[in-house]
């Protein structure tokens, strides 16, 4: 149904067909919210997470699960002993979100699908709106490719990941590009840092493109001083309630996280010379540089050719480079994040 839907969409036009295209990933994600997450036990971890902030008024950088046996999620919680791994930004909406669906177990699960399903919504919105003012001609398909996706659909409201609040960022960084808003796109992308690290890998390929598209060198300059100073000032507010020296960014944590990636591969041929904790600091390393270099090379391709379509396919680009090349810890949820930009590009 996926399949004909988009070539149906590729057809058709008008409000009816908007309203099935909207209707139907609206009833599907309603039906999904019921599903148990069977694939992961990630859904309870964020609640618990959430709840340690919203409801116990404690730190979920600092303090873990075990922490908090009595809870009644304690027993769904799969990384018991391990602090939150996601930026403060996932960690003020979880809390809210956790406070909000109070002790109920269903209506907690619900709840953070709900959230998702609110970032998804909003995802589909700027696919939407973007596609409409560049490309009308193939807006509905390009809408219907995310908001039918099957596997965003099921991930989302399924098993409750929250890549798709991530994902979000990456396209509000695209719409402010669009719109020449250059500011508001960099610090979408930091908003999106906070969340999860890896919208800073975009960072230069959108800040290339904004320097290379500002006229002369006073606005670039005030570009620069402005977007640095309010970056600043937006991780420096997420990050103060939270705080408690550099073991809050869990870097060394998510430094030893290896599964069913390439480096993980090379980190296990390396064990017998170097040694399990030489290897994957190695490893590791080298991953991060590799990348690194990558995502300049690609925001110098972008640059050449200033404009949020630009910035869409260098984005896409880093993230396949980094899921198959680079990337420590691989979850098939991650294809979202690909999902997401797909329907953006030509």
């Amino acid at each position: 149904s996926y399949w004909r839907g988009w070539r149906a969409a590729r057809q058709a036009g008008g409000r009816t067909a908007w309203l099935l295209v909207l209707g139907g990933a609206a009833a599907s994600g309603a039906i999904l919210l019921f599903l148990y997450p069977f694939g992961a036990a990630d859904l309870f971890d964020n609640i618990m997470h959430g709840r340690i902030l919203g409801v116990y008024g404690q730190n979920p950088f600092v303090q873990t699960a075990v922490d908090f046996r009595s809870d009644p999620f304690y027993r769904y919680v799969g990384w018991r002993r391990y602090p939150s791994a996601y930026g403060p930004g996932w960690e003020l909406a979880a809390a809210a979100t956790a406070r909000l669906a109070g002790d109920g177990i269903v209506a907690s699960a619900l709840a953070f699908k709900a959230l998702g399903g609110l970032f998804l919504a909003g995802c589909v919105a700027i696919v939407a709106l973007l596609l409409r003012r560049t490309a009308p001609e193939r807006a509905l398909a390009g809408t219907l490719l995310l908001a039918w996706n099957p596997i965003v659909l099921v991930e989302t409201l399924g098993q409750g990941h929250n890549d798709v609040a991530m994902v979000f960022w990456i396209l509000a960084c695209a719409g402010f590009l669009a719109w020449r808003r250059y500011t508001p796109a960099l610090l979408a992308l930091v908003a999106g840092a906070l969340v999860k690290f890896v919208p800073l890998l975009l960072v230069p390929a959108a800040g290339l493109i904004a320097l290379r598209a500002l006229p002369g060198t006073r606005a670039r300059l005030r570009f620069v001083a402005v977007t640095t100073g309010a970056a600043a000032l937006l991780v420096l507010l997420a990050y103060a309630p939270f705080w408690r020296g550099a073991e809050t960014l869990a870097i060394e944590h998510r430094r030893g996280l290896f599964t069913t990636s390439l480096p993980a591969t090379v980190g296990v041929l390396l064990e017998g010379r170097l040694g399990r904790e030489r290897a994957e600091s190695a490893v590791s390393l080298a991953a991060a540089g590799i990348t690194a270099a990558f995502a300049l090379w690609q925001a110098v391709r972008a640059s050449r050719k200033p404009s949020w379509q630009s910035f869409v396919q260098a984005a896409f680009l880093i993230l396949v480079f980094y899921l198959l090349f680079t990337c420590l810890w691989f979850q098939q949820w991650y294809a979202v994040w690909l999902l997401g930009l797909a329907p953006l590009l030509p």
